[in-house]
């Protein structure tokens, strides 16, 4: 059917068949947002493994390989635009199904709110010390927030095509950086540094330090996940989307650690975790005017991230919307654009709520910081939860297909990996105001729980019917899948 000849006697549904193998691994790196992690993460990375970052982030690589493990298997047997909603609900149960997709949605809404957050501060502040141009940073944020909510809301073509191209232009712009730190080593550079554990300040233990932020730089490479009702093949094409683009941005990060250390210098390592902005000083002193790049990769970086958590986190709170667990408006399709219209919307007008609290209760500078913080505590409970899912549900519904090592030991791993994350996220308790993030997570979740308890008994049955709400199944090896056929448990 000509989509420009839209039958409204037909109930609006997510445009089928629409995304295509590249389209989704790009969903995946622009949500991990590879330039903002460089820019903001390698130096805290630094901090612990010093020259040593290549190898901490080559190791954190492999193990979100182990936690992918569970989006790409939920992904071959429940292909659902809920994403880790329908997997947690269908693994665990409908009210751990809940508070674990209630995590998703703190994370992918929080998450990248808090990146377009301070870029509008950095260029709040670019602007006035290069230009001596005073635009307020509350004005570039809205302008952010609205730009990516007019893409996303008209179609997932348009949304995708433009996230493909900013996340090639960001990776390109660093990639160059990259290039011209190994061809201009800094003062007192060794090439062979950045690959001998032995030039860690801390040896392995500052590694093991670095890989903590190294898996947080990873996070994202799930977003593919809950597209599959738009995409083509979903049974094949949503698991191989998010191991190609955490491999592709696991390759990437090691390449540009390594360069980065010897583009500052191996044996000042600790200037460069100490200084401000290490990028903004290299790309200033090589790149002299054109150092700008530098900053539109970021633009794009922000932007990016921004339009990909839109589209998928979207797509869950429709399913949601669907099942009857959140207001029946996020259920609904715009009857043109094919887009969850409410839920875009409501999403960026949450994250710029967020953020113009944090930048006027506390300072812009650290709204990336606070809520970093509680995407981060979201995350690691989402990623172990959805690890749990995976071994109970197999071994209940797929008995015959169980296997240890795939369905328990390697959740397993990634679930355990993840602990030390969230020991040094709470533990040493850090500065004012990153402490306070602590109890409003925690308060976050008992507001969820609550809104659970009152939402199943205004609407009794709607939890359970999100373990099959808009749930297809595989219908051939080739990935294809069946979507309007009732949904079973299995």
């Amino acid at each position: 059917m000509d989509p420009a000849k839209t039958d409204f006697t037909v109930t609006p549904q997510l445009r089928r068949n629409s995304l295509g193998l590249s389209e989704l691994v790009f969903q995946g790196i622009t949500h991990i947002a590879p330039a903002g992690s460089i820019v903001f993460t390698f130096p805290i990375i630094a901090s612990q493994a010093g020259p040593d970052m290549p190898i901490s982030l080559l190791l954190s690589t492999i193990v979100c390989f182990f936690i992918a493990n569970t989006v790409a298997e939920f992904s071959r047997y429940l292909p659902s635009s809920g994403g880790y909603y329908s997997f947690a609900t269908r693994g665990l149960g409908s009210r751990s199904g809940f508070m674990a997709t209630w995590n998703y949605l703190i994370y992918d809404l929080l998450g990248p709110a808090g990146a377009l957050g301070f870029l509008a501060y950095l260029l709040s502040d670019i602007l006035r010390t290069e230009l001596s141009v005073n635009v307020p940073w509350w004005a570039i944020a809205g302008a952010a927030f609205g730009l990516i909510w007019i893409v996303t809301y008209y179609g997932i073509r348009l949304s995708m095509h433009t996230t493909a191209l900013l996340g090639s232009l960001e990776m390109l712009i660093m990639l160059a950086l990259a290039i011209t730190f190994l061809v201009h080593p800094g003062p007192g550079s060794n090439y062979v540094a950045p690959v001998k554990l032995s030039s860690s300040p801390h040896h392995f233990e500052g590694v093991l330090g670095g890989m903590i932020f190294s898996l947080l730089a990873l996070s994202g490479f799930e977003a593919p996940a809950p597209m599959a009702q738009e995409s083509r093949r979903p049974g094949k094409f949503i698991g191989l989307a998010v191991n190609l683009s955490l491999l592709a941005t696991g390759i990437f990060y090691v390449f540009t650690s390594y360069s980065s250390a010897v583009g500052w210098g191996t044996g000042s390592m600790a200037a460069f975790a100490s200084s401000p902005n290490p990028y903004y000083a290299l790309a200033h002193a090589l790149w002299k005017a054109a150092w700008w790049l530098v900053v539109l990769a970021l633009i794009n970086s922000a932007i990016g991230t921004g339009m990909a958590c839109t589209n998928a986190a979207s797509r869950v709170m429709y399913t949601m919307g669907q099942a009857g667990i959140l207001p029946a408006r996020f259920g609904k399709v715009h009857p043109v654009h094919q887009t969850p219209a409410f839920a875009i919307a409501f999403i960026q007008l949450v994250g710029l709520a967020a953020v113009l609290i944090v930048g006027l209760l506390f300072r812009a500078a650290d709204i990336f910081d606070v809520l970093g913080t509680l995407a981060t505590l979201a995350v690691i409970i989402l990623y172990s939860m959805a690890n749990l899912a995976l071994t109970f549900y197999v071994r209940r519904n797929h008995p015959n297909d169980f296997s240890v090592w795939r369905h328990a030991i390697v959740p397993s791993i990634g679930t355990l990996a993840l602990l030390p994350v969230l020991f040094v996220t709470v533990y040493p308790a850090p500065s004012w105001p990153y402490s306070l993030m602590r109890y409003v997570f925690v308060a976050a979740l008992i507001f969820g729980f609550g809104y659970m308890q009152w939402r199943e008994s205004r609407h009794p049955g709607a939890l359970s019917r999100g373990a099959t709400m808009l749930v297809g199944h595989r219908i051939n090896a080739a990935g294809d899948v069946e979507w309007d056929s009732p949904a079973s448990q299995n």
